[in-house]
């Protein structure tokens, strides 16, 4: 049985200089493993599990790279402080007593201590500048990792409907809902593939009592259309089921919501 595995790696992108590793892990089990509908159903449900795991942990990391700039951020602070008012005491002290003069003391402090202060302000900097790195790779991270489950979303979605459209039951559920939403006709003519056309025939009857509709439903066997598509004419006009409109149609949703 195969199985394909999506490994998703960033790169150094946070190290020492304000970068951080982010490292995720994805492992999606093959559809060939989905052996009935409620196993597919699974599937589905699995996938959602999965979106919610990888924004999760997205949102782990964001926090904890944020509070490591704040705490970095406060550390820094914290000794540029203690090295300005140090530095600049013991420097204008010793300046003082060489000279002899009190004057010559607050001259080598105030100069010692602008300097330390200049570095202090420039440390900080540094830490802001380490905080908003963090907090941009934080939605660039979760920017990135939206997309993919989206996408990861889709392929299932899309790769359930490919194998739906080959289970004649779903294609009767799929005739038998279009023809309740199509109106204003006193005939229907069903084409697809004679496999499906077959499992037509049987339900007519069926159908026309659900709907319900007292026409005529004729069902035509054409095998130049292709598989799991379906062909519904009426009077005023015809509906086509295709699996690529709807898939297309699925990726339209997800962009929209995007």
């Amino acid at each position: 049985m195969q199985s394909s595995y999506s490994k998703i790696f960033k790169g150094d992108s946070i190290n020492k200089h304000g970068k951080k590793g982010i490292f995720t892990e994805v492992i999606i089990k093959n559809k060939e493993e989905i052996k009935d509908k409620p196993e597919k159903n699974q599937l589905v449900e699995n996938y959602d599990n999965l979106g919610k795991t990888i924004i999760e942990d997205a949102r782990r990391k964001r926090d904890r790279i944020i509070s490591e700039a704040y705490e970095k951020a406060a550390d820094i602070a914290k000794k540029s402080q203690e090295k300005g008012y140090e530095e600049g005491y013991k420097k204008g002290y010793k300046k003082g007593v060489e000279e002899g003069s009190t004057k010559a003391y607050e001259d080598g402090y105030k100069k010692n201590y602008d300097r330390a202060k200049k570095e202090e302000q420039d440390m900080l900097k540094k830490a802001d500048d380490v905080l908003k790195s963090a907090i941009s790779e934080k939605e660039r991270y979760l920017e990135e990792k939206e997309g993919q489950i989206k996408q990861l979303i889709v392929n299932a979605v899309e790769s359930i409907l490919r194998h739906e459209v080959k289970d004649k039951e779903s294609l009767n559920n799929i005739v038998f809902d279009s023809l309740k939403q199509m109106k204003g006709t006193n005939t229907f003519v069903i084409k697809g593939r004679k496999k499906y056309c077959s499992e037509f025939k049987e339900k007519v009857d069926m159908w026309k009592q659900q709907i319900p509709f007292k026409g005529d439903i004729f069902i035509i066997p054409d095998e130049s259309i292709e598989e799991g598509n379906v062909v519904i004419e009426r009077n005023n006009g015809k509906m086509v089921f295709s699996i690529d409109t709807a898939c297309e149609r699925i990726r339209e949703i997800f962009k929209d919501e995007g």
